[in-house]
């Protein structure tokens, strides 16, 4: 099952709104990993602060497995079944589906959610979710949030348990196996919503070419983004400057992607360049969410280059060091941009 897939149509560009960016600055889905065959035996979590011998009787159990891919930062959660659900509906039975949200996060941005089964306290789904744009640093300070829900047409969808799962727990490139008891809904920790300062995260490749004499760059997806539409989801798109522009000719543009929070753009684009001049550039990559008739919402940006720190500088380094390497990297998208202009 393909996962953050994008939706709506595809190339529509924006009309060319200079505005935004000068407000604020003056002027592929990787495939999952072939699961390792060490995988280990199926977890049973007993909490002797939370799980009870009467949850697991009322609630139900849950199976499933997580596997964090290193080296493609993605994290694929497979759901595979459920045993004992507690009774939803009339007949005695329920609808059960499985969604998933990564604490700390904004919840929008963060769901991922399973097929719905009818009719069944015992449901098989065998579905894997992934997520992408997955950090070591996320690896350590992230829980995932498991709950199963019962689907009602007529009225709002209802909880029937949940349990959360330290991401510290898995080791990487390695396939965890749980079976644990359902727990009753826990209250979420008041210090998560600072988290929704967070922007999103884009992948950017780049690379310097020795035969074309120039640098490639490379927006290859977001996930996932700030909602900033009504409906909870954004029509992206990204824009990138390579600054200093003093001929106003660096702009790019990437095609808009409708109602999503996850866009797979996969678009690169090239700055004809001598090597040596490269270490006076930075790279502007901004997201903007399109609006018709109205001035296009800022969602978030990154800078790439000499005067960058941590990240975005060493991936500007290790581009300028490896000619005719194609490197890609994840990088968080920020409401400012240090080392921006801002001016009229």
């Amino acid at each position: 099952m393909t996962l953050f897939q994008t939706s709506g149509s595809p190339a529509e560009h924006p009309r060319d709104d200079e505005e935004d960016v000068d407000q604020l600055f003056g002027a592929h889905g990787a495939t999952p990993a072939e699961q390792p065959a060490k995988s280990q035996a199926p977890e049973e979590l007993v909490d002797p602060e939370g799980y009870e011998s009467d949850d697991c009787t009322a609630l139900g159990t849950l199976d499933f497995s997580l596997l964090y891919d290193q080296e493609n930062n993605a994290l694929h959660c497979t759901i595979n079944k459920a045993k004992g659900l507690k009774p939803m509906d009339h007949n005695g039975l329920a609808d059960p589906y499985v969604k998933l949200h990564l604490l700390p996060g904004a919840s929008k941005a963060n769901k991922l959610r399973t097929k719905t089964l009818r009719n069944t306290l015992n449901p098989t789904w065998n579905e894997t979710l992934t997520y992408y744009g997955i950090t070591d640093e996320d690896m350590i300070r992230k829980t995932l949030r498991i709950s199963v829900c019962d689907e009602d047409k007529f009225r709002h969808n209802e909880f029937i348990g949940e349990t959360r799962i330290p991401l510290k727990k898995l080791k990487p490139n390695q396939t965890k196996n749980f079976n644990i008891c359902l727990e009753k809904q826990l209250p979420i920790d008041k210090t998560e919503d600072k988290s929704l300062e967070e922007r999103g995260r884009i992948l950017i490749s780049l690379k310097y070419s020795s035969q074309k004499q120039g640098l490639q760059v490379g927006i290859m997806r977001c996930a996932p983004l700030a909602a900033m539409d009504a409906n909870g989801y954004s029509d992206p798109y990204v824009k990138i400057y390579l600054k200093p522009d003093e001929d106003k000719k660096s702009k790019h543009k990437t095609a808009v992607k409708k109602k999503t929070l996850n866009p797979e753009f996969n678009e690169e684009f090239f700055y004809e360049i001598k090597h040596g001049d490269l270490a006076k550039k930075t790279l502007e990559v901004t997201v903007w969410d399109y609006d018709i008739g109205k001035s296009n919402d800022f969602i978030g940006g990154v800078v790439l280059g000499i005067n960058a720190k941590g990240e975005r500088l060493k991936h500007w380094f290790d581009c300028l060091k490896n000619k005719d390497k194609k490197i890609e990297r994840w990088h968080t998208l920020t409401n400012e941009l240090p080392g921006a202009v801002l001016s009229d």
